[in-house]
């Protein structure tokens, strides 16, 4: 799986970004700033602040975004509109992927352990114009999902699933199922009575 594109491949491959050369600059300065200066500095209070105010991101009591977390965006509160939420004592790991465009919700307890990639856009392959389209993303409660997956976008992850590393995630994904592979396809299940869990602790000096 290739990275995430420049932030500057970001704003030309969306419908929202504008013939004006000005305002191009504006957002990709931006998107510099967001992912290679803001997600770097390692205090929680100045991250989450900037995301909150300038991505427009509803961050909930207790979740951590940790550092260089990666916001795939269009601009200054461009995903007002489709509405981004992190819910209460969520963890979103180091160098996980969050793309904002088309929309993103994560709900309470929720663990993305790192490189996961969250993706909400993307191209139509059958369309003779290469159309972008977007679809909402939403990880329900108390979803762990390992290292390096991948989910595309449209997909809901039910409440309690778990999604095992470097699984790619193209369907929904059954409430308390356990998915692996490419594609993923449910390979266990977990038993609900452990869903009782608050995430939380583990803080260190320098996040």
């Amino acid at each position: 799986m290739s990275p995430p594109p420049h932030d500057a491949d970001a704003v030309l491959d969306s419908p929202a970004a504008s013939p004006r050369p000005l305002l191009n600059v504006v957002v990709m300065l931006g998107g510099y700033l967001t992912n290679h200066v803001v997600a770097r500095i390692p205090s929680y209070t100045v991250r989450h602040t900037w995301y909150r105010r300038y991505l427009g991101i509803e961050i909930a009591p207790g979740a951590r975004i940790l550092l260089n977390a990666y916001m795939w965006h269009t601009g200054p509160r461009s995903t007002s509109r489709a509405r981004i939420r992190v819910g209460a004592r969520t963890w979103v790991n180091r160098r996980a992927c969050l793309d904002l465009r088309g929309g993103l919700e994560i709900g309470d307890d929720v663990s993305i352990s790192p490189e996961v990639m969250i993706i909400t856009a993307a191209h139509d392959p059958a369309s003779p114009r290469f159309e972008y389209v977007s679809s909402r993303v939403v990880i329900e409660d108390h979803v762990w999902i390992g290292s390096r997956a991948t989910l595309m976008p449209g997909v809901r992850i039910g409440r309690g699933a778990v999604v095992a590393a470097g699984a790619v995630v193209t369907r929904d994904v059954a409430p308390l199922a356990i998915v692996g592979g490419v594609p993923a396809r449910q390979i266990g299940v977990r038993p609900e009575a452990v869903l009782q869990y608050r995430l939380g602790g583990g803080f260190t000096l320098f996040e």
